[in-house]
C-alpha cells in the first residue's frame, strides 16, 4: 500500500512503500481528487476545532505532509481552513517555540530542518533522562497502569493496525515512566521537546520492521518493569533507544537523499 509522506504545490515528491521510498513526479492536479482521495485536504467550518490551525500545521509537520525547508504561506493556510491569519499567525509562534518551523526576517516561515546533530542531541537527552526516571520510577508504576499498556501492545497487529495505535502505545510506555519518577522538573522539560519527539518517533517509523521491532522492544521493557527487575529493564530501554535512534538517522539520509537536502 502506498502512503504519501511528502507534497509541494506542484507535485507529489515521493511515497513510502512497503519499507521502500519512490520519487514519483506527477502534477497534483492528476493524482490528487476526490475520486482516488490519494491526499485531500478539505476546508474546516471555524467551530471544528478550537485549536485547528496549530492542529493542522503540528500533524501536517509531523507526518510529513510539510517536508524539511518547505514553506508556509500564512495566507494559503488561512484560505485553506477558512479563517483569519491571525490564529494562523499564533499557531506558528507556537510551532516556532517547539522548535518545527523557523522564521527567516525578510524570508517567511520555513518546516525547521531535521539535522543528524538534532538527533543525536535529542537521543542524548532521552537517554539519560529516561534511565534516569526508570531507576526512580519502577517500584512505583502501578500494576494496573502495567496491565492497560500490556494490553495496549497485545492488541497491536502489523499490517492491520494503524500506525497512530503503535505510536500510541510507544507515548504511554514511555510516559509511564517519566510520570511515575516523581520528578516534575524533569517531566516539564520533555513535555518542551514533545513535538521534537513525536516528529523524530514517526520518521523513525519509516523504516522497514521498526513498528514491529518497537512492539517486541516495548513489551520487554514492560515485562521487566513488571517483574521490578531495574537492570534488565536498564538494558531493555537503552538497547530500545539506540535501535530508534539508528532507525531515525536512516530515514532522515533518506529524506535528504530523495528530497535533494544536503
Amino acid at each position: 500500500m502506498y502512503s504519501i509522506i511528502g507534497v509541494n504545490r506542484r507535485y507529489i515528491l515521493f511515497v513510502y512503500y512497503e519499507g521502500f521510498y519512490q520519487v514519483i513526479k506527477k502534477r497534483r492536479r492528476n493524482c490528487i481528487n476526490q475520486r482516488t482521495k490519494t491526499y485531500e485536504v478539505k476546508k474546516l467550518k471555524r467551530s471544528t476545532l478550537k485549536n485547528t490551525p496549530y492542529d493542522y500545521l503540528y500533524e501536517s509537520i509531523v507526518s510529513y505532509k510539510l517536508l524539511p525547508g518547505q514553506a508556509i504561506v500564512e495566507q494559503e493556510v488561512s484560505n485553506l481552513l477558512g479563517i483569519s491569519r491571525t490564529p494562523v499567525r499564533e499557531a506558528l509562534k507556537r510551532l516556532e517555540a517547539e522548535g518545527l518551523v523557523r522564521h527567516m526576517p525578510a524570508r517567511g516561515t520555513f518546516v525547521a530542518d531535521i539535522t543528524t546533530q538534532d538527533v543525536e542531541e535529542i537521543f542524548e537527552l532521552r537517554e539519560m533522562f529516561e534511565e534516569m526516571a526508570l531507576k526512580a520510577a519502577i517500584e512505583h508504576i502501578p500494576d494496573s497502569e502495567i496491565v492497560e499498556i500490556e494490553n495496549h501492545l497485545n492488541s497491536l497487529v502489523y499490517g492491520e493496525t494503524s500506525p497512530e495505535e503503535f505510536y500510541e502505545s510507544d507515548r504511554m510506555l514511555h510516559q509511564v515512566i517519566v510520570k511515575y519518577s516523581r520528578n516534575y522538573r524533569m517531566v516539564h522539560f520533555l513535555n518542551t521537546i514533545n513535538s521534537q519527539l513525536e516528529r523524530l518517533r514517526r520518521i523513525s517509523a519509516m523504516t522497514p520492521k521498526r513498528l514491529e521491532n518497537s512492539k517486541t522492544e516495548h513489551m520487554e521493557i514492560l515485562l521487566a518493569i513488571k517483574e521490578r527487575d531495574i537492570d534488565k529493564a536498564l538494558k531493555f530501554l537503552h538497547s530500545h533507544l539506540a535501535n530508534v535512534k539508528k532507525s531515525t538517522l536512516d530515514a532522515c539520509e533518506k529524506v535528504r537523499y530523495i528530497h535533494g537536502i544536503r
